[in-house]
């Protein structure tokens, strides 16, 4: 039987049924927005919240086992598990923030949320991707409706070319690795992952297949990560997509980029480390650089933080060359490799959930006073005396960016020396000197809005009201910033030992 042959038994739809929550939430939200009349405008996103919730208590009930599903397609297990709890729970605060959001012209976007539902299908199907064909499958449900709520205010012109931009790009981006792919089943025979590995195990011939499809392959995933050079469509889409979209999008698709990006190091680790390996260090280093240098100068706050999530993209990456180093991939010494790459790839997993965290609850306060100030609301200087006129708001966009930074206390912090750790151990001390020091760059555009808003005053409210709920719940992802920048020990414990079920 090949793993085409799928026979739905009783452990193929325990492994489902999370994904067919998911889906089955997105249609059910389509066809309640369709038929039921008597709807209020907050009705669509209670029935999302108790998707996302209903979709979480599944994961937490059903234990298909570790290992392969469906015919190799899926792989079940800690890892699956550990993004589909994460994806679920972005998807909430997103849901949360961006409940009766309005255009300008006063209508209600209720395809909002069965398209953020089939967004998060994509990333869990792409996260759990144990074959090509997966791979592909998740990563355009994802992309195709993230271009839809990236353009998704109707009538707002920047919005509608946030949209187009990503989309065009997106389209390039698919295409590449399509192509890749396309090589590298030529050269293996085979779309499944372990099937690769074996083939790539035994040395055979057509390297160069091998090599131009992962190349084709990385600059495709780079461009989901906003990896340097294929980085220029985040300020832009950022910057024109609604706060609570952006938001989203700097963290859920993030996470779900560098989950299949691991994923993909691990399978070509090592026979093709020695070529990914210096090509990532390079990204690696103009990614932090580039995205911390060009947001010293900008006066927009999305666009600042989207060229902070650039910045981020590097960080994280240096997890990645840390997989690919010659320390992970050296015979000789399979104790060392293995500490090494669990200690990378365990950082990895602490930061994407420790930056979701800082980055919602910036972008949570960021949503709220964009929808209340007008065109030029994102201007940093529109946040003067924020903390006079709403101090739990300012208090909260203080905790995210300080945390950002990767000051102590908070969790930032913990996860970027968790990060550097893993980088030393690995014997790449320089990388870690040029990413602490990439750190020390970024405390002054993180500070500056926070001096803005302690220190400048202004002469009038710029904004005629907060939504509380919106506040509250950006308060307590702050709150959980903190937490876990004073208590991190086991939430990364538990990372590390999700990632104990991949192969090194």
């Amino acid at each position: 039987m090949t793993h085409f042959e799928m026979p739905l038994d009783a452990t193929s739809w325990s492994v489902l049924l999370p994904y067919l929550v998911i889906g089955g939430g997105g249609l059910l939200v389509m066809l309640v927005d369709a038929f039921v009349r008597t709807l209020k405008k907050d009705h669509l996103s209670y029935l999302t919240l108790c998707v996302f919730l209903a979709s979480i208590v599944v994961q937490i009930a059903v234990h298909p086992g570790e290992g392969p599903r469906l015919g190799g397609m899926l792989l079940a297990g800690d890892w699956s598990r550990f993004f589909n709890y994460l994806f679920a729970g972005i998807g909430i605060m997103t849901t949360i923030f961006a409940t009766g959001i309005y255009d300008r012209d006063g209508r209600y976007r209720p395809e909002f949320y069965p398209l953020l539902l089939f967004t998060v299908l994509g990333m869990m199907v792409l996260a759990a991707a144990n074959d090509l064909l997966a791979v592909f499958l998740g990563l355009e449900t994802m992309s195709l409706a993230t271009y839809i709520l990236a353009g998704g205010v109707r009538g707002n012109v920047r919005s509608s070319e946030a949209g187009f931009k990503y989309l065009v790009l997106g389209g390039f981006s698919s295409a590449f690795l399509l192509m890749g792919m396309a090589l590298l089943y030529g050269y293996a025979g085979d779309t499944n992952f372990d099937a690769i590995a074996r083939v790539l195990a035994t040395g055979g011939g057509a390297t160069i297949l091998v090599t131009a499809g992962s190349a084709l392959m990385l600059m495709g995933f780079g461009f989901k990560v906003a990896m340097v050079p294929f980085h220029m469509w985040t300020p832009d889409v950022y910057d024109g997509a609604p706060a609570y979209v952006t938001g989203f999008m700097a963290t859920a698709v993030k996470a779900a980029g560098f989950a299949i990006l691991l994923r993909v190091a691990l399978l070509l680790q090592p026979q093709l480390a020695w070529a990914w390996y210096p090509v990532l260090t390079v990204f690696a280093v103009l990614t932090m650089s580039l995205g911390n240098l060009v947001a010293l100068v900008q006066n927009n706050i999305k666009r600042m933080l989207a060229w902070s999530s650039i910045a981020h993209a590097g960080y994280l990456l240096l997890g990645v060359v840390t997989l690919l180093s010659p320390a992970v991939g050296d015979p000789a010494r399979q104790a060392l490799a293995r500490t090494v790459g669990e200690s990378a790839a365990s950082a990895v997993l602490f930061y994407l959930v420790g930056y979701s965290l800082m980055n919602l609850a910036a972008f949570g306060v960021v949503n709220v006073l964009s929808n209340r100030g007008g065109e030029d609301a994102d201007d940093i200087n529109r946040y003067a005396g924020l903390s006079r006129r709403r101090p739990v708001a300012a208090a909260t966009l203080a905790v995210a960016l300080l945390s950002l930074a990767g000051i102590p206390p908070f969790v930032g912090f913990m996860a970027k020396f968790y990060l550097f750790a893993a980088v030393v151990k690995a014997g790449l001390v320089p990388l870690a000197v040029i990413g602490v020091i990439n750190s020390l760059v970024s405390v002054y555009y993180y500070l500056r809005v926070i001096v803005v808003m302690y220190m400048k005053d202004t002469e009038a409210d710029s904004y005629d009201g907060v939504e509380w709920v919106s506040v509250a719940t950006a308060g307590a992802l702050a709150a959980l910033v903190l937490y876990l920048g004073i208590r991190p020990d086991a939430f990364h414990a538990a990372a590390a030992s999700v990632i104990r079920q991949l192969p090194f």
